[in-house]
């Protein structure tokens, strides 16, 4: 049925309606809704709303809800209010997007956006309750890490949750009674301002009792292109229920829903529904864009399957449009300017006007839920013992279908961690480029062998699972779709047994490599192995969907996105363009045979740090006790000026550190003006870091040390990374790796190697230094601390002459450097724009836990000074002990 044939429908109705109150003056008059049996009877008390920003088993003020929408705005920087326009009357229209600030992924690319409508009709009060109830939602579980926190993050939701003020207002003031008329040669037999008002208040006053003026207003639900006034389901008369105003867009409130739009980018725009009451059926627009009309209906397949899981089990039946002709609505507007999936949602009572019916188990109307059913009107009456659980699984379901909209899944990631080592051997993610598209970054940090026990990890760009109330890995309700992803081996033509077991979603974040990535259940893991053979390049074929059945896109390289009605750049098992996908099988792996000599996996060795292309900025990485690990950056911000992060964390994996959260300091100043009690942290962003197995050096016969190298990536909070690789500039001498432990005697005594390590002085907790006696009998420091200016500073010296004696270590750096011209931080680093300039000496007198750091500068603003310091840290498994 389209929607001309389902208000031919509603004429012959309210013509019945019009039977049913014959007894009535042939005028028109203000009737009151009842609870008694009348004809304006409903058979259950008449909804009075209530003046209160919070949810209740009954309706609200548009004061309240507004109210409500404002609390959430102001408190929760994932919700943002936006004036788009004002009614006749002057009131402002809101919209309010529910997102992160920027519109790009946590995976850097474009995001989606929805746009979802309510109250354009007056009377119908569901529907502004339902919007707030999405709002709600999204601000109650807006950290959850899981299916709302997704969203915020990946899509721009714009929701309006009352377009049409003026009239909702009228319905509110007058929540009984309502104009009656009978004389069908003015079609006003419906019921009619007050409380029944569907239109908006143009040329109306806000008095119940003008009769002149109470037939007036716009049905803003026909005031669109491209089918303005082009049926018979709009109409040019000023009284009619569907006058479809002067012309197209006349009316402001149209005008805003279309600013609406401008929140976001319009490329960014993939769904639209305009939310009505009643009939409990969606009014999909069907256009020539067959792609886009088949992906539409897989949406409402999967909202209907969803909210037919709860326990009401109320279901919505799809009764498209015809294509080519229209009525002027809201959603043919979107679906044929922007080609994304458009319908009217219309919320329950059932509706018996329809041939046929598609709810023949159900008597319609208010009758749904006992009432008389008296009229078709009383649909429009939800009792208020109802609006609860229709606002609430409403929501629910929205959620099903933007996540769909969000986009197909991906894989971003994919890891092998060796078992017996509990190390990182092989890393592969995907990373998004300057073009738009991703290249596959792939490493290997040691061997991956026949016949050895190995994890996999692969990790995806969206929550693939749901999970029961009891924390079940289960279907979605109304979905059915496997649980596991299927993984099968291939090496050329020929299947390989990859031996899997211990299957598992990852629904814990913590800093072990076991840990989900941006959003639980977004991660699974694996053990397997493979059989012993040849060396060789392992193909992996990985076949799953998300939690909604939507396919993998299987070609990750180009990122898919929407345009032109479909899903762009989403490719099947062939390669071929696609609007289902398939299983991905680019990632590839070398199986070896035999492990090569002389190298071992261990722990990350304390040792400072360099990318050789990216001189001018460093790590202090130091390993501690308990398998913690402090890590120190001496790089630049975006503007180019010093800047140092630090944190400290337990190692990830044997060979990894991950600092979820790297600290930059703020409030400190050069000098006696330093006040600790000002120093604050924020976070920058995380770093991940991965170390290859170490390479044994013989230095003599008996003589020999372990060099590792490494990789680094950097994660911005809103997902953007850039990677370098990691050297040892400098390794400490005495400091071993965790795995020499028991196999050197500790030479103990004060001595340069045995106060290595972070050192402050108490009084200026926020800054502090690093010292290091080298293998090569140098030492070296760094200095991390503030300006004249209060920025963040760091100073260096690398040439510190050691003089040792048996209660006193001094180290004297006759030239510590500053940046003088530092460089952009991140992929646009360039290593020409560094400078360094001589700044002054520092000379440091130490026991083994406390001491003296004295400096004097070049620069007669930052002066002399000098501190009494105690030491911070102290690496651990150091040949060289303090007594």
């Amino acid at each position: 049925m389209n929607k001309f044939n389902f208000f031919v429908q509603l004429i012959i109705t309210s013509l019945l309606f019009m039977v049913l109150i014959t007894s009535q003056p042939k005028a028109q008059s203000i009737i009151a809704w009842t609870e008694e049996n009348s004809t304006l009877g409903l058979g259950y008390p008449v909804p009075i709303p209530v003046d209160t920003p919070e949810p209740f088993d009954g309706f609200r003020t548009y004061a309240g809800l507004f109210a409500k929408h404002q609390m959430m705005a102001m408190n929760n920087p994932y919700i943002t209010g936006h004036i788009v326009g004002q009614t006749h009357y002057n009131r402002d229209i809101w919209a309010y997007v529910l997102s992160d600030d920027d519109n790009i992924t946590k995976f850097g690319t474009k995001e989606g956006a929805m746009l979802v409508n309510g109250g354009i009709h007056a009377r119908e009060w569901q529907t502004p309750e339902t919007l707030t109830q999405i709002i709600t939602d999204f601000n109650d579980h807006s950290n959850d890490e899981s299916f709302y926190q997704y969203l915020l993050e990946n899509t721009s939701i714009i929701t309006i949750p009352t377009n049409n003020i003026d009239g909702f207002l009228q319905t509110q003031r007058f929540p009984t009674e309502n104009w009656l008329g009978t004389d069908i040669t003015v079609p006003a037999f419906w019921p009619r301002d007050g409380r029944m008002r569907r239109k908006n208040m143009l040329d109306t006053d806000e008095v119940l009792t003008t009769e002149d003026d109470h037939l007036n207003g716009v049905d803003l639900n026909r005031n669109n292109n491209p089918y303005w006034a082009t049926s018979t389901g709009s109409s040019s008369d000023v009284r009619e229920l569907r006058y479809h105003g002067t012309n197209p867009e006349s009316e402001p409130e149209t005008q805003a829903r279309l600013a609406a739009v401008e929140l976001v980018d319009e490329d960014q725009l993939r769904a639209y529904t305009d939310v009505h009451s009643y009939s409990q059926v969606y009014f999909s627009v069907v256009t020539f864009n067959q792609n886009r009309n088949f992906l539409q209906t897989l949406l409402l397949d999967d909202f209907t399957s969803h909210h037919q899981a709860f326990p009401s089990a109320k279901n919505y039946v799809d009764f498209p449009n015809e294509v080519g002709f229209g009525i002027g609505s809201t959603d043919e507007y979107f679906a044929y300017t922007y080609e994304i999936p458009s319908w009217t949602l219309e919320i329950e009572p059932t509706n018996r006007g329809f041939l046929p019916d598609p709810h023949p188990d159900l008597p319609g109307f208010g009758a749904d839920y006992g009432g008389f059913g008296n009229n078709g009107s009383d649909g429009f009456i939800l009792p208020d013992s109802e609006i609860k659980r229709v606002r609430e699984q409403l929501s629910e379901s929205f959620m099903v279908i933007w996540y769909g909209q969000a986009g197909p899944p991906s894989i971003t990631q994919f890891r092998i961690i060796d078992q017996q080592s509990n190390a990182v051997v092989y890393d592969a993610e995907w990373d998004i480029t300057e073009t738009g598209n991703r290249e596959l970054y792939s490493h290997y940090f040691d061997q991956v062998l026949a016949g050895r026990d190995y994890s996999m990890l692969i990790r995806f760009d969206k929550p693939m699972r749901y999970r029961n109330d009891a924390g079940e890995v289960t279907n979605l309700p109304g979905q059915l779709n496997a649980i596991f992803p299927v993984i099968e081996g291939f090496t050329a033509d020929n299947s390989i047994e990859l031996n899997l077991n211990n299957r598992r979603w990852i629904n814990q974040k913590d800093n072990g490599w076991e840990s989900y990535g941006w959003y639980k259940d977004d991660t699974f893991v694996v053990d397997f192995n493979v059989d012993s053979t040849n060396d060789t390049e392992l193909t992996l074929s990985v076949n799953t969907s998300d939690m909604i059945g939507q396919m993998l896109d299987s070609n990750p390289e180009t990122v898919v996105t929407w345009s032109g009605g479909q899903w762009i750049n989403y490719e099947n098992n062939t390669g071929a363009p696609s609007l289902r996908g398939g299983k991905d099988s680019t990632l590839k792996v070398n199986i070896s045979n035999e492990a090569l000599s002389d190298r071992r996996m261990q722990q990350p060795q304390t040792a400072l740090y360099f990318d050789p292309a990216r001189n001018g900025e460093g790590f202090n990485l130091e390993t501690l006790a308990d398998e913690r690990v402090l890590l120190q950056w001496y790089t630049f911000d975006e503007q180019g000026n010093d800047q140092w992060m630090l944190n400290t964390q337990t190692l990830a994996a044997e060979n990894m550190v991950f600092m979820p959260e790297l600290l930059v300091a703020e409030g400190g100043v050069f000098g006696p003006e330093f006040d600790a009690n000002n120093i604050t942290f924020s976070e920058k962003g995380a770093v991940e870091m991965i170390f290859e197995a170490a390479n044994r050096i013989s230095v003599t016969a008996d003589e020999f040390y372990w060099v590792q190298q490494g990789k680094m990536k950097y994660t911005a909070p809103n997902g953007q990374k850039f990677r370098t690789n990691l050297e040892p500039i400098t390794l400490p001498k005495g400091v071993r790796s965790p795995s020499d432990a028991g196999i050197f005697d500790t030479i103990n005594g004060l001595s340069a190697a045995s106060i290595a390590g972070s050192w402050f002085d108490p009084s200026r907790n926020g800054e502090g230094f690093h010292i290091q006696e080298t293998i090569n009998g140098n030492a070296v420091i760094l200095w991390y601390s503030f300006g004249l200016d209060g920025e963040q500073k760091w100073f260096i010296g690398s040439e510190g002459l050691v003089t040792e004696s048996d209660d006193l270590i001094n180290i004297t750096f006759a030239e510590v450097s500053e940046v003088t011209q530092g460089t952009s931080f991140g992929i646009t680093f360039d290593a020409d724009e560094f400078e360094l300039a001589p700044w002054g000496s520092i000379e440091i007198n130490l026991q083994c836990t406390s001491g003296t750091f004295s400096f004097e500068s070049s620069n007669a603003e930052y002066g002399s000074g000098t501190y009494s310091v105690v030491p911070i840290t102290r690496p651990i498994i150091n040949e060289y002990a303090c007594e």
